[in-house]
């Protein structure tokens, strides 16, 4: 799907109406985006003549066409709606010292699967910003491995882009929900923008907050991605996490980094239900963030958002 819509729609939709995610996917491929260097805020370069915009088309944020980009990715659409679309979802920690996203991103180098790696490089804490840095191999990888969701909060696409124009391939992505929503959008265009050279993407669930766009996010697991890391939901006090597996290529990675003892599996069929009480109870305040206060019309029924509440409840 294209909308024909360019950067001047962009910056009135997104960014001035307070939607803006700074995930970098709008300015990832698109010479007439770029983001502030202090806070990540995506802006307008200069004047475009586009009029289907790939800065637009590629943003989060303008439209999401959850069924049609799960169709496209993972050949159906979700049963499970708090979850996404997956294969399995186990319980783990890690075999060694190092931490469990860690482990991962060393499988995918050493199982083939990446020969780079985007990840988030922090720049600032109030507000959260961090850069995308582009590594080669997995020991560069280790220092960017980040500890909490906010580590990663800034325009992490952008190293697709970087990545792209250093003609390298077999590039993966470590990030929040909000940037493989963006990049999942680019990979299910029309555009030929080069992001096709991404061939893993890890989640790291997200707890949301930190900026203004993320009230508006109902994705928390990350549904885009090859394998989701969340920490939400496992025992409390331990170093476990379940981990969202939904490609064949995360099986791949997963599957290499059991073999090697990277990883162990704790629990092949783990209590899901903490974990879905947190990703669904995020869901539903945010869904009502964006519902607003307008009036909600369903055939004859007008409903405004304080009558519709205890539906959503």
């Amino acid at each position: 799907m294209k909308i024909e819509k360019s950067s001047q729609d962009l910056e009135n939709e997104v960014i001035y109406g307070g939607l803006c995610i700074h995930c970098g996917s709008c300015n990832a491929f698109c010479p007439h985006m770029d983001f502030n260097k202090e806070t990540g805020l995506a802006y307008v370069v200069d004047e475009c003549a586009e009029t289907v915009g790939l800065c637009y088309n590629a943003c989060p944020r303008s439209f999401l066409p959850i069924s049609e980009i799960e169709q496209k990715m993972f050949g159906q659409t979700r049963v499970d709606l708090g979850v996404g679309v997956y294969k399995d979802i186990i319980q783990v920690k890690s075999k060694n010292k190092d931490k469990i996203l860690y482990n991962l991103v060393l499988a995918a180098f050493e199982s083939g699967v990446t020969k780079h790696f985007v990840l988030g490089e922090p720049k600032s804490q109030k507000p959260p910003v961090s850069f995308p840095v582009v590594v080669d191999n997995a020991n560069d990888a280790k220092k960017y491995i980040p500890e909490k969701t906010m580590d990663l909060a800034g325009p992490l696409v952008t190293g697709i882009g970087q990545a792209y124009l250093d003609r390298k391939r077999d590039i993966g992505i470590l990030g929040n929900p909000c940037h493989l929503q963006g990049l999942a959008k680019i990979l299910t265009s029309d555009f030929n923008t080069g992001a096709e050279r991404t061939t893993l993407k890890i989640a790291f669930a997200c707890s949301s907050g930190g900026m203004a766009g993320c009230k508006y996010c109902t994705d928390f697991s990350g549904e885009f991605s090859d394998i989701s890391y969340s920490p939400w939901g496992a025992p409390k006090g331990s170093e476990e996490a379940f981990l969202i597996i939904r490609t064949d290529i995360g099986q791949k990675v997963v599957d290499h980094a059991i073999n090697k003892k990277l990883i162990d599996i704790t629990s092949k069929e783990p209590d899901l239900s903490e974990m879905k009480k947190f990703l669904n109870r995020k869901r539903r305040k945010n869904f009502i963030n964006l519902l607003g206060k307008d009036l909600i019309t369903a055939k004859y029924l007008q409903l405004n958002i304080d009558e519709f509440r205890d539906i959503l409840e």
